[in-house]
């Protein structure tokens, strides 16, 4: 890994952003943590991870990841854009805040990458315990989705390089445009496959308290 990357990540803390702090410290990273939370901070302080006040680490950050929620991007990446270099590269975890042109639109020099994790498979060849439950990714594999929405095409590198190393272990990594991510989140995992997961879980439980089928398999099966 490019030691030398530094990433400046805001909301280091969070349910998501710790998990991915932890991976890029892991990989080598000069991790610039930002944290706004007591308890955010204190969940870094507790793994030796120090946290840096905005300034301190946007300076001179090649990569700047936003793992906030959505309805805080807009707020977060305006604040930024003053602080920020050219060629800086904003990397945001979800579709929905650059669809809504939520990110700075008077700065044309920046670069605006967008990647999302399309959560493990439900049927894979996993047989951990830990990662037959992760449903997340982390520990799982699973693949994921990248977009280059702005900037030129030798940045789609990096962003994938940093998506691969947050979300590992990884299948495969898929190019797609900021439209059809937009599209396919939401349509695929949100419309499609939940509804479907949760009717299995139903038809589960049912089977369990209706016929007396045991919800999980008998230690000498």
């Amino acid at each position: 890994m490019n030691q030398s990357v530094s990433v400046a990540l805001f909301g280091a803390g969070g349910k998501m952003g710790f998990r991915i702090t932890r991976k890029l410290v892991d990989a080598g990273y000069d991790v610039r943590a930002v944290e706004v939370s007591e308890s955010g901070r204190q969940r870094l302080a507790d793994v030796g991870i120090n946290t840096h006040d905005t300034d301190i680490a946007v300076k001179g950050a090649r990569v700047v990841l936003l793992a906030l929620p959505d309805n805080l991007i807009g707020t977060v990446a305006a604040d930024l854009s003053s602080k920020l270099q050219s060629g800086t590269m904003l990397l945001i975890l979800d579709a929905a805040a650059p669809m809504a042109d939520d990110l700075p639109t008077d700065r044309p020099d920046l670069t605006y990458f967008v990647g999302h994790p399309c959560h493990p498979p439900l049927y894979g060849d996993e047989t951990a315990w830990d990662a037959r439950r992760d449903y997340h990714g982390g520990i799982a594999k699973q693949s994921i989705v990248c977009a280059l929405m702005q900037g030129p095409e030798e940045h789609y590198a990096l962003g994938e390089e940093i998506c691969r190393i947050m979300w590992s272990p990884i299948i495969n990594c898929y190019r797609l445009s900021l439209e059809q991510l937009a599209i396919l989140e939401p349509g695929l995992s949100e419309m499609i496959a939940m509804p479907f997961i949760d009717t299995m879980v139903e038809a589960v439980d049912i089977c369990a308290s209706k016929y007396g089928i045991p919800a999980r398999r008998p230690s000498n099966f």
